[in-house]
């Protein structure tokens, strides 16, 4: 019997012990493959070590999107791999992280827009200087001093990120594919494309709040803030659906932009959390 046909007898009558073996070695050397390329998901943990999953375990979408309130916990990084879990769970845990993230901001937002409304009188410099705007040109301020609807932005981060799986969530806390083009300035380096840095946050509250801070001033979102602006004179709700059509700027698919994020918006039954909010002891 030559060695080729032992060797087949040998498999078949020891099949498990080969197979479980073979699994063995291949783990082995993708963890040897990982650690001689530097491929280390970023220093993502296992579920049971999350300290994303562990702070957002008191979130539950059902309360929050019956009561508009979610809780105050808020997670720093995404430090699991979410591609590793099945679609529908992939996505709750997502919102679950990100949407106090959002409300803080939102809230922080209203803040700002109250002293605009009710004491128009006393806005501090600082906030005509945050919002670019000229001092005294209380209109302009009023439209740019707006919360961006929750479901838009949930829309985009999990257009922009992949679910929070893109490299740049995961290095750069950076949802949303925000980008720079000071070369020499630190940032993240596409490998697909030249000429532009993606920017690094500190954590993932900063890349929200520059997220929203970037629609809320930049000339290319002009049109999204007169029609918000429109939507508030006419006593209308602030709903994502109803902004998605000027985001075209943002995307290079700009014809179908809007369809996609309004598209992900119903699927994912988002618009309950527009007017989300931070909740409280009282």
């Amino acid at each position: 019997m030559g060695p080729h046909r032992i060797g087949i007898g040998f498999f078949q009558a020891n099949r498990l012990a080969c197979l479980a073996g073979l699994a063995g070695f291949a783990v082995v050397v993708a963890i040897a493959l990982s650690w001689f390329f530097g491929i280390d998901r970023g220093g993502l943990k296992a579920p049971v070590d999350s300290a994303a999953l562990s702070r957002v375990r008191a979130v539950s979408l059902v309360e929050v999107r019956k009561t508009g309130q979610v809780p105050p916990v808020f997670a720093d990084r995404i430090d699991i791999d979410l591609s590793a879990f099945a679609a529908p769970e992939r996505k709750q845990i997502f919102f679950r992280v990100i949407l106090p993230l959002v409300a803080r901001e939102s809230d922080r937002i209203r803040a700002e827009r109250k002293v605009l409304v009710d004491k128009p009188g006393s806005v501090p410099d600082g906030l005509y200087e945050r919002y670019g705007v000229a001092l005294g040109d209380l209109e302009r301020l009023r439209r740019r001093v707006d919360i961006i609807p929750a479901s838009l932005v949930l829309a985009q981060a999990a257009l922009e990120s992949g679910w929070g799986t893109s490299r740049f969530a995961l290095d750069g806390n950076n949802l949303f594919g925000m980008r720079h083009y000071n070369m020499a300035a630190p940032g993240l380096v596409p490998a697909a494309a030249t000429g532009f840095k993606v920017t690094r946050f500190d954590s993932l509250g900063d890349g929200v709040a520059a997220y929203m801070h970037n629609l809320n001033t930049h000339a290319a979102y002009r049109q999204l803030r007169i029609s918000r602006a429109a939507m508030r004179r006419a006593g209308k709700p602030l709903t994502g659906p109803d902004l998605t059509a000027w985001l075209t700027n943002y995307s290079e698919i700009p014809d179908k932009y809007g369809r996609v994020l309004r598209a992900l918006i119903v699927r994912e039954k988002l618009t309950p959390f527009d007017q989300v909010r931070l909740a409280t002891d009282r």
